[in-house]
């Protein structure tokens, strides 16, 4: 069994080299558990604050096997905060997780274009170019 915590431990630990803390996340996607995603939600802006792109890579990898197109929010808010890399890895996370659903990556997009941040609506304009034309 694994927990949140467990996952955090992994990520936090000099010895790792990603591949417990990735196996972690395979579990808890795998588990379907979606209770585990107000907690993941919170390290990720523990790890937001603290500067770690790492820890914030894992944690979204984990938020969008577990709350599917639904985290889209949180990641794009991740990927608005500069914390000095070059969120290749995030934006990859992202990109697949529009490409599941890209109807409701949509809205989901357009209404983080009106957010009261100018880098949030920056990063959803970005995610917004990737998605096909609305013929709508």
């Amino acid at each position: 069994m694994f927990t949140v915590n467990e996952l955090v431990r992994c990520i936090n630990d000099p010895d790792d080299d990603s591949t417990r803390a990735y196996e972690v996340v395979g579990e808890m996607v795998a588990s379907g558990d979606k209770a585990l995603v107000p907690h993941l939600a919170t390290e990720l802006q523990k790890f937001l604050n603290e500067g770690d792109f790492y820890g914030r890579d894992v944690i979204a990898d984990a938020l969008a096997g577990l709350a599917g197109i639904e985290a889209l929010p949180l990641l794009i808010a991740a990927s608005a905060r500069d914390l000095g890399d070059d969120q290749d890895t995030l934006q990859s996370t992202i990109l697949e997780l529009i490409s599941v659903d890209e109807a409701r990556a949509r809205v989901l997009l357009e209404n983080l274009s009106a957010d009261d941040s100018p880098s949030v609506r920056e990063t959803a304009a970005w995610a917004l170019e990737f998605l096909e034309p609305d013929l709508d």
